[in-house]
């Protein structure tokens, strides 16, 4: 049973100011035997200045952990241990070299599966795409490149939810699919292919954006054009290298673009639509969405294309009359090649990682490897992640007194970290999760589900009473408030107590849809913890769920709080059993600030 006035302690507003535990003798959480530091503040030094050196980095338990919550949606003893015993450095080889199971053949797969229960209208494809999500995170072994994955699906939005994209999810997939294959691949790719995707062409509205007519008084849409350079690769102001703003001889930010650039950009994306049809017509320009094949990439169609000269951002003149693809060939590079990108990507791709305000130093260095990884690569995503992962402000357990470390750990993985650690299983081996019919409006996140293209919430986001005075920005805060705070404990208590989530593995009378299998549903394994507590008591266990649950993090107040509580209720609650207080002590460590704030 709960108790009312643990409740009342632990339920408090959290802030990026929460006082964090120091460890003088680990490095990251890790052992430092062996191992030597350098993080110089000099923007001239070499690179191999800036990293940790050592045999492996090799670390402890705690640093695995921590590493992985960092690295993953989510890890398990297993798997900590898996860490503790290759070193950081080989486990981020494998997951670099594992060959990835696509995203698109998992839900066309599921789809299948689905299909054998229920012959499902298309308007009800898109709940498919948070099953495929919710088994992949479960059942795959490439855990890396899913993390960098939904990082990147909050940076290159798309969003099913409220837009025409909607009951597209076949195409939506593919979109995903995009990014997940190419989460360790190049930038300059990964940019190309967003702004040929139909997915992205619907949503930003280039997909049939036409040349401008001086007769009907048109100018091309400039949706497109605006995001991807506020958006996906350079920001609003002129950038140093290590993500600080440059300023104008009075002492003013310099945008990036203006009014005039994202005109002729527009012009660059017009003459754009669907490639195929799905019924092997010949395609046209005018054709509507549903008729196009969304998972080919738009062709340029040369007739609705601005065949003006334009001029872009760096002075670049594209002449006048070339092939549209060949413009959109020469915009991409100049907006790959521009200085802003490697810190403003770099510094995205760190938030989503690491910490919500990282320095101008970690920038730096991640800056450089993105514009060169050492081999003379510009754009290397595979190098530029691990250098986020390696560097010595992600590493070095010096900066969890910081008060610029933390953040604050996104919704959706609070809850999968809870699925991975304690190895949900269900008897049909489906995990048919619809999180956005179940969670979306509570918790402000689910699956590819973003109200708008500035994600969930904003990168420059900062509360007000202990962030903004700061200086600081705490992005994952936008979605935290009264209710989706309430929200999140009530779900971790349901999940724990009752189920982790609704199974949806069950067709109605009428086989028109999915509905709750109660016979299929998701349990989550406490044995080892059980057997744990059995043999050598609260404090045994309490070490175990710090680290699994924790990653080591926890406070010695607070465990000192939850151990009492669970002691007062063993011996005033009638049927209280060991299971009970595993569940109660998972419960008081995942609503503390020590496991929702991830140092």
């Amino acid at each position: 049973m709960f108790k009312h006035h643990y409740y009342a302690l632990l339920c408090i507003v959290l802030c990026l100011n929460v006082h964090a535990q120091t460890y003088s003798d680990f490095l990251g959480n890790g052992h430092q035997v062996g191992v030597s530091i350098s993080s110089s503040s000099e923007f001239n030094n070499t690179l191999h200045n800036h990293v940790i050196s050592g045999n492996g980095r090799f670390t402890d338990e705690r640093g695995a952990s921590r590493f992985l919550a960092q690295a993953s949606m989510g890890a398990s003893f297993e798997d900590i241990q898996e860490v503790v015993g290759m070193g950081i450095n080989e486990w981020l080889n494998i997951q670099f070299s594992m060959t990835p199971t696509s995203f698109e053949s998992e839900y066309n797969r599921i789809f299948e599966e689905v299909s054998a229960l229920a012959p499902l209208n298309d308007t009800d494809r898109n709940e498919f795409l948070s099953y495929t999500f919710y088994e992949t995170l479960i059942k795959h072994p490439d855990v890396l490149r899913q993390k960098v994955a939904f990082a990147l699906s909050q940076i290159f939005v798309i969003s099913p939810t409220n837009s025409l994209l909607n009951n597209r999810a076949y195409a939506n997939a593919h979109y995903y699919d995009m990014l997940y294959l190419g989460a360790f691949g190049n930038f300059h790719d990964l940019l190309y292919n967003i702004t040929l995707h139909p997915c992205m062409g619907i949503y930003l509205s280039h997909l049939q954006n036409e040349k401008p007519d001086i007769i009907q008084g048109t100018s091309p849409d400039e949706n497109y054009a605006r995001e991807i350079m506020q958006l996906f690769s350079i920001g609003l102001f002129e950038l140093n290298t290590d993500g600080t703003h440059k300023l104008d001889s009075n002492g003013n930010l310099i945008p990036t673009y203006n009014n005039d650039d994202i005109e002729e950009l527009a012009k660059v994306f017009t003459g754009l639509a669907g490639s195929e049809r799905l019924n092997g017509a010949m395609p046209q320009f005018t054709n509507g969405f549903g008729a196009y094949d969304l998972r080919k990439p738009m062709t340029m169609y040369y007739d609705f294309h601005s065949k003006r000269e334009k001029v872009l951002i760096d002075g670049t003149v594209i002449p006048a009359n070339q092939l549209g693809l060949a413009d959109i060939d020469e915009a991409i590079e100049v907006l790959f090649n521009h200085e802003n990108v490697a810190p403003f990507i770099g510094k995205r791709l760190i938030q989503h990682l690491v910490k919500s305000n990282p320095s101008p130093q970690y920038i730096h260095r991640v800056s450089t490897v993105f514009n060169d990884d050492g081999n003379g690569v510009r754009g290397n995503l595979e190098a530029v992640i691990k250098q986020i992962l390696i560097d010595p402000e992600a590493r070095d357990c010096g900066w969890f007194s910081d008060p610029t470390s933390g953040k604050l750990i996104q919704p959706i993985q609070r809850l999968t970290n809870l699925f991975i650690a304690f190895d949900i299983t269900t008897p049909s081996n489906k995990y048919w999760f619809r999180d956005e019919f179940e969670k979306l409006d509570d918790m402000e996140q689910s699956f590819l589900a973003a109200p708008t293209v500035f994600n969930f919430f904003s990168p420059f986001y900062a509360e007000q009473e202990n962030a903004e005075p700061n200086g600081l920005v705490s992005p994952e805060f936008q979605i935290l408030n009264s209710t989706t705070g309430m929200y999140y404990l009530n779900e971790t208590e349901n999940s724990l107590k009752i189920r982790p989530f609704i199974n949806r593995t069950k067709a109605n009378d009428t086989q028109s849809s999915l509905i709750y299998n109660r016979e299929d549903e998701p349990v989550l394994d406490f044995s080892d913890e059980i057997v744990i507590y059995q043999n050598q008591g609260i404090h045994a266990l309490m070490d175990r769920l710090n680290l699994i649950v924790c990653r080591g993090q926890l406070h010695p107040n607070v465990e000192s709080i939850i151990v009492d509580t669970i002691e007062e209720n063993i011996e005033n609650v009638d049927g209280y059993n060991v299971t009970d207080i595993i569940i109660d002590a998972i419960y008081y460590i995942m609503i503390s600030p020590n496991y929702t704030i991830l140092k």
